[in-house]
């Protein structure tokens, strides 16, 4: 017998019987699209034919279901040969017999013959009845002859249809408005960094838009009209490229513009879009801005930042060491920590009360690190913190690749604490590069795909699109953006920028992140727990560690519990 489990990319894990055959990993990835609980067939790449089962498991706390695929030898009922198998696979999905013989090389005597030979040998007097006994009795094979164009869409085609899409190695998306007939379309442009150091969290923007695009056009647009995507491309830290990529979307005349962070390091995006005077959705996730909009709000009401602000991270990080006090499987001697930020100011969450916060918690900060954004010396960095004995780290630095080698450097130098990264960590980069060094790692992120009926369809028609799983935040941000934008264009009856920016602050929208509520001052979210105490009508700023692979959802409830929290081996030795 044949075990094991595997995610959405493909990563095998609690392998028993020796290595899955590729083909068996594919189907699994492939099962992972379908909303179903189990599915069971026959395959043979090779003797003996296997009966596999494969059913979702997921452990209390994840937010992504893994397959675990059992795979046992299995002889055939009644004799039956494996030209047979195929046969009866092809009639039960609804094939006739001249197409069976088609996909199979044969004549259609020769199928009319086996169909008659098969009744006979499995007790049936029909082709319905041959039919009901194979799906009952799940002797349906894959691969089925000839693909799975043409055939009735049961559970087994779709395991194989989609493990062919998510072995095909994704396109570029094409960048650009298409001609189309009828009332002119709703022009959506986004300003994304496809190059540059943030290019990983650019092409997630731009994907989820589309995905939101596709999606609502496939239900005929808002009104009658279609939308187009418009996207310019630009790297983050480039000023100049980001000023003329954003010029490229006004001179384009779009409707509204929808992008990440792009305006944290480049505020001048919040004076072109308050000149430009369209809707302009962000997550820049800058209190600074929030309070621009509320000082000004007829020169800025139509900037919107769609997630709280980083003021929150700063009361998560402080929650979460009060709530370590709470558990007694954690007994650190000395409470201190290490507070770690880059040096730009959307990244400054160590003011504003931080330190008398973390003292009434229970704990001392020991060390204080400042880090550029680019080419740090992170093996000075964490020489520094391990010899500061700090149990805990705190590192507020928005670069993936930078942070994936301060994670290398601190296990080099055997950091054994808790490493709590603000939301970068969150991003599928970051395992990619580190793999088992990201286990035990904490992050927290402000704005995060919830886990319901409609993200896990998100996620499954995202993983459909482009090969890969999405990560926990800016594709679904980006695709809520889209919506949200929508759902006020159908509520105003049209694009006109006034009607539009009061539906949007009016709206009480349920995303794929949470509850998006813009009326505030300032145009921006509530954060849960921190900023509301009411879940339905917050944002939950969750915070989760990294364990095998995937994200475990620590806080808040209802959302997580800190008791799946793992433990590392912590340096609990008193002081000398």
């Amino acid at each position: 017998m044949i075990e094991f489990l595997t995610d959405h990319r493909g990563r095998i894990e609690s392998i028993h019987g020796g290595p899955p055959p590729p083909e068996l990993v594919s189907y699994a990835r492939g099962f992972l699209l379908l909303n179903r609980h189990r599915v069971q067939f026959l395959y043979r790449s090779a003797e003996p034919w296997l009966t596999v089962v494969l059913e979702r498991a997921r452990r209390r706390g994840e937010q992504h279901d893994r397959a675990l695929i059992r795979a046992v030898p299995s002889e055939l009922p009644q004799g039956i040969t494996r030209r047979e198998i195929e046969v009866l696979t092809l009639l039960s999905l609804g094939l006739s017999n001249p197409e069976i013989g088609e996909r199979l090389g044969t004549s259609r005597r020769t199928v009319s013959t086996q169909v008659e030979r098969l009744l006979h040998k499995l007790g049936q007097v029909s082709r319905a009845g041959l039919a009901s006994l194979v799906v009952d009795s799940h002797l349906l094979a894959l691969p089925i002859p000839g693909g799975v164009d043409g055939v009735a869409h049961i559970s087994v085609v779709g395991v194989e249809r989609f493990a062919g899409m998510v072995d095909e190695v994704p396109a570029r998306l094409p960048l650009g408005p298409k001609t189309v007939d009828g009332p002119r379309p709703i022009l959506v442009g986004t300003l994304a960094s496809l190059t540059g150091q943030a290019n990983d969290e650019g092409e997630e923007l731009v994907r989820g838009a589309a995905l939101a695009v596709e999606e609502i056009n496939s239900h005929g647009g808002v009104a009658g009209r279609t939308l187009e995507h418009l996207v310019a491309d630009a790297d983050l830290y480039d000023p100049d490229a980001v000023r003329a990529a954003m010029q490229r979307l006004i001179d384009a005349g779009v409707d509204a513009i929808t992008t990440h962070y792009s305006s944290a390091e480049n505020p001048f995006l919040l004076e072109m879009a308050a000149e430009y005077g369209r809707p302009f959705l962000h997550v820049d996730t800058f209190e600074r801005h929030v309070d621009l909009v509320r000082s000004n709000p007829r020169r800025y009401g139509t900037v919107f930042q769609t997630c709280p602000s980083e003021k929150y991270y700063a009361m998560a990080f402080v929650r979460f060491l009060r709530d370590l006090g709470k558990l007694r499987s954690y007994l650190p001697r000395q409470r201190r920590m290490a507070l770690v930020e880059m040096d730009t100011p959307s990244a400054h969450i160590g003011g504003n009360g931080f330190e008398p916060a973390v003292a009434e918690a229970g704990w001392s900060i020991v060390s204080r690190e400042s880090a550029p954004f680019r080419q740090s010396d992170w093996e000075e960095v964490a020489r520094h913190l391990v010899e500061s004995r700090a149990e805990v780290i705190l590192v507020a630095h928005f670069i993936t690749d930078e942070i994936a080698e301060l994670q290398r450097q601190l296990h080099a130098a055997k950091f054994t604490g808790l490493v709590y990264y603000v939301y970068a960590a969150s991003s599928p980069r970051f395992v990619e590069q580190l793999g088992d060094l990201a286990n035990g790692v904490v992050w927290s992120s402000v704005t995060n795909r919830t886990d319901s009926a409609v993200a896990r369809a998100f996620q499954r028609n995202y993983a459909v699109r482009y090969g890969v799983e999405p990560g926990p935040a800016q594709s679904s941000s980006a695709y809520d953006q889209v919506q949200l934008l929508a759902t006020s264009w159908r509520q105003n009856g049209g694009t006109d920028s006034a009607g539009v920016c009061s539906a949007l602050r009016e709206t009480l929208y349920r995303g794929l992140n949470g509850t998006y509520y813009l009326g505030e001052d300032g145009q921006a979210p509530l954060s849960y727990p921190d900023g509301t105490i009411d879940p339905t009508i917050g944002m939950p700023l969750l915070t989760c560690q990294i364990q095998s692979g995937g994200p475990v959802v620590l806080s808040p409830a209802p959302f997580g519990s800190m008791h799946l929290l793992q433990i590392p081996g912590m340096n609990l030795a008193e002081e000398s």
